[in-house]
């Protein structure tokens, strides 16, 4: 059984957004803001839900990136990161919970200093940067 997870790749000039975990099993990784789908909610509703509970402000979703399949520690096993580009309304700031110790816009360039949760965080970005497919078309294939 997979994991359906929520995420979304936010830009401000060549730097992407990172929060770094604060979860015992996976903390000081980085990962793209986002968490998991609640059972029955649309994934666009955890995106933004998530975004703002992990670094303090709204987000508009401005299209569909993809779906990546990988494993993570955290959720016992596979997931699925179905992943979104968006654009934040307001500053992002690090938000005093027990899952996010730190937010940060970073460089992709640096990735390689970093410990990233998973390795679909690094494809996530590089396809954001190609290729985003509006909302309404994947709406109208999932509804």
């Amino acid at each position: 059984m997979h994991t359906l997870v929520a995420s979304v790749v936010i830009r401000a000039g060549n730097d992407v957004l990172l929060v770094e975990e604060g979860k015992e099993a996976v903390r000081g990784t980085w990962n793209l803001p986002g968490g998991r789908v609640e059972a029955g909610e649309d994934p666009t509703k955890t995106a933004v839900r998530e975004v703002g509970e992990e670094v303090g402000a709204d987000v508009d979703l401005l299209g569909f990136v993809g779906a990546y399949i990988g494993s993570d520690v955290f959720v016992d096993g596979p997931f699925i990161a179905v992943t979104y580009r968006g654009e934040l309304s307001g500053e992002p700031r690090t938000v005093p919970t027990d899952t996010v110790e730190a937010v940060e816009w970073v460089n992709p360039k640096d990735f390689a200093g970093l410990t990233l949760r998973s390795p679909y965080v690094r494809r996530a970005v590089a396809d954001a940067s190609e290729r985003t497919l509006p909302l309404d078309v994947v709406r109208s294939v999932v509804e």
